[in-house]
């Protein structure tokens, strides 16, 4: 068979194999059901932490995130206690746009892509993105963006206080990304489209209740924002060529949001992280601290030379590590089980930026969700949430073929391989 002549990728961002896989079924999203009998439609494990800066910078490189450098979508700037976000420039391995420049790409909404960078074709980046001038390249598209009212997000904070609101925003976002998407399929002779569906992961977080509930009031419209999903998919399929290839992922999944778990108010709690109180933020770490978490569920020991106030030294660590390990297995609530896991960085990471690795990384039990805010006391709350991310990504590959690209358990360090060898098969 002769290799594809062109490659679509579609990302539902937050969506779990278990919630295609029955709304597919339910015909809430009749071309995925159609779909599922022409492909492969699996579980594929996301990176740990779970988390989208993680998960889709690996997506897009093909490397562990020991070889990327990316952990979350924060860091602390180096040799201080000063929070940075993540950004484009500090992905520290190349994208597959950037492997192969003789190809054509067309990059919609991949999350931590801000600012674009130069490519050979179109990108306009996803979440966060605080300014659409800088989110586009060639900049000569901005103007296009504006014409049809382009918006990288939602507003988030308005929408958490209105389901209506965010119903419709979600809406009206993915028609504007479905205009552009088809406008540029028609003026660029593209190679590789890559087109990123976020609302999902918006609607998981803040009505996943109301699926989970067929009396919620917003039950209905959270099936019908599926649908519009799976009616933006078959728009996009169906333009496909017989030759074309298609690949369907997520970046993590989403279930039920019981309780918030504040890890660095666990840690003052039992004595580990020391705050002043004048100061803000992580600039409060104080003298005597020993460890302190970062989003979602990092751990850091507070080293000596490398934070302005570490103390930890080299001889201190492995018997500070398996503290902090038993002192986060044994935490519970009300005699439930919140860790999972207790990962070391070298269980799940590799590579030449491991030194940037968080020590420890936490996986939660069902229904809890871990938190950082450095300034809260309370170790246990409740949220206006009510989906949290987890380990259940899909993967779907359309085409005879599926079966033999697709390995047996795939994680989301297979997709670029898989994207490689469809092309060429």
């Amino acid at each position: 068979m002769a290799g594809r002549e062109r490659l679509l990728i579609i990302g539902l961002d937050g969506a779990p194999y278990s919630l295609i896989r029955d709304l597919a079924e339910r015909g809430i999203m009749p071309n995925m059901a159609g779909l599922i009998e022409e492909g492969v439609l699996t579980k594929m494990a996301p990176t740990i932490p779970d988390v989208s800066a993680v998960s889709w910078s690996t997506i897009i490189t093909g490397v562990n995130p020991g070889e990327h450098g990316v952990y979350g979508f924060t860091n602390l700037l180096e040799g201080t206690y000063i929070l940075t976000f993540h950004d484009f420039t500090k992905l520290k391995a190349p994208t597959f746009w950037q492997m192969d420049r003789s190809k054509r790409y067309v990059v919609i909404n991949v999350p931590s892509t801000y600012p674009a960078s130069e490519i050979n074709g179109f990108i306009v980046t996803g979440f966060v993105s605080p300014d659409l001038k800088k989110a586009v390249y060639p900049p000569g598209y901005l103007s296009l963006l504006q014409e049809i009212g382009y918006r990288v997000d939602i507003d988030v904070a308005r929408c958490r206080q209105s389901p209506m609101l965010l119903f419709s925003e979600l809406s009206e976002t993915l028609d504007t990304r479905l205009k552009l998407c088809l406008r540029l399929w028609s003026e660029l002779d593209w190679d590789v489209t890559m087109f990123v569906i976020t609302g999902t992961d918006r609607v998981g977080h803040f009505q996943w209740k109301a699926y989970l509930d067929e009396d919620d009031k917003w039950h209905e419209a959270f099936l019908e924002f599926f649908s519009h999903v799976d009616r933006v998919i078959g728009e996009l399929v169906s333009r496909l060529g017989r030759n074309d290839g298609l690949i369907m992922l997520s970046d993590h999944g989403m279930e039920l949001l019981e309780v918030e778990v504040n890890l660095n108010a666990y840690l003052v709690s039992e004595g580990y992280l020391r705050l002043h109180e004048g100061r803000r933020g992580y600039n409060a770490i104080a003298e005597g601290t020993l460890a302190f978490a970062l989003e979602p569920s990092r751990i850091y020991l507070n080293r000596e030379g490398k934070y302005p106030r570490g103390c930890v030294k080299r001889g201190e660590e492995e018997e500070l590590l398996e503290e902090l390990t038993n002192l986060f297995s044994k935490l519970e609530f009300e005699g439930r089980k919140v860790v999972k896991k207790v990962y070391r960085r070298d269980e799940i990471y590799h590579g030449q930026h491991l030194e940037d690795a968080p020590d420890l990384v936490l996986v939660p039990e069902r229904g809890f969700s871990f938190t950082t805010r450095i300034s809260k006391t309370e170790v246990f709350g409740r949220s206006d949430l009510t989906g949290k991310h987890n380990d259940e990504a899909f993967l779907y590959v359309r085409g005879e073929e599926a079966q033999e690209v697709v390995p047996e358990n795939p994680s989301v360090e297979d997709v670029l391989r898989i994207m490689r060898t469809l092309q060429h098969h």
